[in-house]
């Protein structure tokens, strides 16, 4: 590997990371988003407070994003404190191959959350684009249900802004939005653990 080939690898590392920097000070910018990350942490701990849980959704790298959040409530993010109840959909693999064979996959979603999902639940989709028909369909079956719901999203809020409240990430690039989604969900529950601080 020649010298200008590793030059131009350092050049896309830097500009990817620029790249990042941008969104995430775009996100900074905005004080509608600032408050809005701020509901949502409210939200979140009124839930759990209520005896609810907060119950995450998403499609390959969301879902990976759910299923890591998730993680954060239940283990501990920051500090000691109780286990907070948290759920990612999809990741009992034989639910989401049945449903998936039986019904379908846009139903593999809303079918786990009539199952599991109750009034005092938070319900939290992430859809890059705001159109996963399966995310969708788990926001009408979120109504049905009661529970309150919301959606992180890319730039746009695609199909998801018009049927609930979304978090829009100033972005169309799917990499960066993931990357501030990520971001977005540890601030939520840095301030939901706040309120359970032990010692």
């Amino acid at each position: 590997m020649n010298q200008e080939t590793i030059t131009k690898r350092q050049e896309t590392i830097a500009k990817r990371i620029e790249e990042s920097i941008a969104v995430k000070q775009a996100l900074l910018k905005r004080k509608d988003l600032i408050a809005k990350i701020e509901e949502i942490a409210e939200a979140a701990a009124a839930s759990l407070h209520d005896g609810g849980k907060i119950i995450f959704a998403g499609n390959g790298g969301s879902f990976a994003d759910s299923i890591h959040l998730a993680a954060e409530f239940v283990a501990r993010f920051q500090i000691e404190r109780q286990p907070l109840a948290s759920i990612a959909l999809g990741a009992n693999s034989s639910i989401l191959t049945a449903v998936s064979n039986d019904y379908s996959f846009d139903e593999i979603f809303s079918r786990e959350l009539a199952a599991l999902g109750n009034r005092n639940d938070l319900f939290i989709g992430i859809s890059t684009s705001g159109n996963s028909r399966n995310i969708i369909r788990a926001i009408h079956k979120a109504k049905e249900i009661g529970l309150k719901s919301v959606c992180f999203t890319g730039e746009t809020g695609g199909l998801l802004a018009t049927l609930t409240d979304c978090l829009c990430v100033p972005s169309k690039i799917t990499a960066r939005v993931q990357e501030s989604h990520i971001l977005i969900g540890h601030i939520i529950c840095e301030l939901v653990e706040e309120g359970y601080k032990t010692g």
